[in-house]
């Protein structure tokens, strides 16, 4: 089984990202396919911001890209915050969302959204 865990909270509910990105690293260090989609005000967490508890994605991404999988980032809402490649930390990919859409579909996957 592969385990999709979509966040759609940026630093408005930051307590709530940080621990779905615990749970997502937790999860993938246990040998678990895990794979991380960032939507709407989570696209932000791709950039490096720091909750106010001082974490970001980085503090997670060797947990997460456990098994060589990057975090993806909404292409859409990334663009609609005038977000590029260039601007995401290293690991995170911009994604158009057909690949989400397929992940969805794809009965190999349970998706988890926060």
């Amino acid at each position: 089984m592969k385990l999709l865990f979509i966040i759609t909270k940026g630093l408005e509910k930051s307590g709530s990202a940080v621990r779905t990105l615990q749970l997502a690293a937790l999860t993938a260090a246990q040998g678990n396919h895990v794979e991380v989609f960032l939507m709407d005000e989570a696209v932000h967490w791709a950039q490096g911001i720091k909750a106010a508890s001082g974490e970001t994605l980085n503090d997670y991404r060797q947990m997460l890209n456990y098994g060589e999988r990057p975090v993806l980032v909404c292409k859409s809402c990334a663009e609609k915050r005038l977000i590029t490649q260039a601007d995401l930390i290293e690991g995170a990919v911009i994604t158009p969302m057909p690949v989400l859409v397929e992940k969805v579909a794809n009965p190999d996957y349970k998706i988890l959204t926060f």
